[in-house]
């Protein structure tokens, strides 16, 4: 799939207290979980010696924040009376935000942030930061069931067993295809650049050297051979750590559906993320499966259902 280019690539240094202005390259990326963002961003930061961060919860609730005024307008009239009101305000407040953080972690030309539900509010992203570089990572949508699923099976047994453990893939499904509806619909995604996780794996300088191209980012991909990782306890829960983090990019976990999941739970994904696989261009790998079948393959939930009903 070809990259969309971004509008600008730099954007001015919000909020320097001493009242000088430089610019700085500020780059968001969101995706489904298990998309490749981490890898992506650790990728870029490096490229461009730059710190490798936490995500950044602190942005994505402020943009989750005006969104949600957004859509309650009869409220929010009361507090602000016009939209560049209202988006004048969450800018003050973001621009402060990066400027601090910027400061804090010594970051000179550029900042790195990532938060798999930026994609969530990629239309606030726009509005707010119309400069900044937002790229989504894509991912094949059964690969990334089979990372959760993979998940449950790093879970301690201890417990009441998780979503993941008991490998519900209906529920998997829609939440892979939730993350990416915001941007299969909104129309500020067409300035978003579009990263296939397949393609960092396989060819990452390729990759990068692309991205730089349509962006501007001055990327020195020698750095990408000795990569610096944020440490693991501030990127994931330990049973979200896999065996390829704090490494080079790896294809080994490209496919991995085919021996983790059942054929019955490979044709549920692709039913539930049709819309998604034909957006994003993914081809299926089952044959449709009949109602009738459907029903068989479910048979086992419906009991569990019917007796705790019961």
């Amino acid at each position: 799939m070809a990259a969309k280019r971004v509008q600008g690539p730099e954007v001015s240094a919000p909020g320097d207290r001493d009242g000088t202005a430089d610019t700085m390259q500020l780059v968001l990326i969101g995706g489904a979980q298990r998309s490749g963002t981490t890898l992506l961003q650790t990728l870029l930061a490096n490229a461009l010696a730059t710190p490798v961060l936490p995500e950044a919860h602190i942005l994505c609730d402020l943009l989750a924040a005006f969104k949600r005024a957004k859509s309650t307008p009869r409220k929010t009239q009361y507090y602000y009376q016009t939209d560049c009101d209202l988006l004048a305000f969450f800018q003050d407040c973001v621009n402060r935000h990066v400027a601090e953080l910027r400061r804090n972690v010594g970051a000179a030309s550029a900042l790195v942030l990532k938060d798999p539900n930026l994609i969530q509010v990629d239309g606030e992203a726009a509005a707010v930061l119309p400069g900044a570089i937002r790229i989504a990572c894509l991912r094949d949508p059964r690969d990334i069931a089979a990372s959760f699923l993979r998940i449950g099976q790093r879970e301690q047994p201890e417990g009441v067993p998780g979503k993941y453990r008991r490998r519900d893939i209906d529920f998997i499904g829609k939440k892979i295809l939730g993350a990416y509806a915001p941007l299969m619909q909104e129309r500020a995604a067409a300035d978003v650049i579009l990263v296939r996780y397949e393609d960092v794996v396989t060819k990452p300088r390729e990759t990068l050297a692309e991205l730089a191209r349509q962006t501007g980012l001055p990327l020195s991909l020698e750095r990408i051979d000795t990569m610096e990782w944020l440490e693991a306890e501030s990127r994931h829960d330990p049973a979200w750590i896999t065996e390829l983090e704090e490494k080079g990019p790896s294809a080994a976990s490209v496919g991995t559906y085919k021996t983790v999941m059942r054929p019955s739970e490979i044709a549920l994904i692709e039913e539930i993320c049709a819309p998604l696989v034909a957006w994003a261009g993914y081809e299926s790998a089952m044959p449709r499966i009949s109602s009738a079948g459907w029903a068989l393959a479910r048979l086992p939930r419906a009991l569990v259902r019917r007796m705790r009903g019961s």
